[in-house]
């Protein structure tokens, strides 16, 4: 008789407490949230332009916020794999090496473009005034590329030129410029003959329209000579282990954003924007495949 009394309070201590356990909030684990950002300009002047949307999701989230930054992708990627930050802005490319290497990271939303599209270009640029029309004026020419994590600056015209038959590494010379502001300004100075970056339709947002909103470029200095389809936008992404409440929490955030603080939603997405939706790793199979063709081509050499 006693065994059963004993059963019915273990049963009864359980059902009490599994309420309290489905109500865990996860601020109980996670007292600051850090979101990693790379610089578009100089470090100071990310750090200044984030200030407002650091600010607003410490509010909405309920715990302070911090920002870190990063030199490249393959830095902030890292910080989330470590479980250093709680989630981060990055490039499609950077995010598909991570889950290629530990399946740890997933996607949690990215920005539509302001026509309602969710994607961008990777788009090949030369000064206005050059005498470069085509790729195959360029050819031998100094095109440069950005670095290794960046999907548009690197993954995408590596592979697609690959498949054209013009390799960037033998068809042009092509130094990595370190970042898409540097090959831009590279194109500008005259230290590049060309240089891979990336826009959206109408340069709603992107590289060219945050350099056009900084007052670093004018639209009439630079031409796209080639454009890639469109790939997947980059995503906000996320250790897999975050609780689940708090993944949730930050869903809601992020695609709510545009309808109460449109100006940070553009911050954050890198110019104009119709908000962040919902995205998975489904929708970056194509890029995971990507980086398996580059580095298999590079095993083969």
């Amino acid at each position: 008789m006693k065994s059963h009394r004993l059963f019915f309070v273990v049963i009864a201590t359980a059902l009490l407490a599994a309420p309290v356990l489905a109500q865990a909030d996860w601020r109980k684990t996670h007292k600051e949230l850090r979101f990693g950002v790379i610089p578009v300009e100089t470090q100071t002047q990310t750090t200044k332009g984030f200030d407002e949307f650091i600010k607003y999701a410490s509010q909405k989230l309920g715990v302070p916020v911090k920002l870190f930054t990063a030199t490249e992708f393959i830095g902030i990627n890292n910080a989330i794999v470590a479980k250093q930050i709680e989630f981060a802005w990055t490039s499609p490319s950077a995010y598909s090496g991570s889950w290629l290497e530990c399946q740890c990271v997933e996607p949690v939303v990215a920005a539509l473009d302001k026509d309602g599209n969710l994607g961008y270009n990777s788009v090949l640029i030369v000064k206005s005034e050059s005498s470069f029309k085509s790729i195959d004026d360029l050819k031998g020419k100094t095109v440069a590329r950005t670095e290794p994590n960046s999907n548009s600056g690197y993954l995408v015209p590596t592979v697609e030129f690959m498949q054209m038959g013009k390799p960037v590494e033998s068809f042009f010379k092509s130094p990595v410029s370190g970042g898409h502001t540097q090959s831009v300004l590279g194109v500008l100075n005259g230290t590049y003959d060309a240089a891979f970056t990336w826009t959206t339709k109408g340069d709603g947002y992107g590289q060219i329209r945050t350099m056009l909103d900084k007052g670093m470029l004018k639209r009439e200095q630079i031409r796209v000579i080639w454009s890639s389809d469109l790939v997947p936008a980059p995503p906000v992404i996320v250790h897999k282990d975050l609780p689940a409440d708090l993944k949730a929490e930050m869903l809601g955030f992020f695609t709510g954003l545009h309808k109460e603080r449109m100006d940070l939603a553009e911050i954050v997405a890198h110019g104009k924007t119709q908000g962040f939706i919902r995205v998975a790793h489904k929708n970056y199979q194509s890029t995971v495949e990507a980086r398996k063709t580059m580095e298999a081509t590079r095993k083969s050499r």
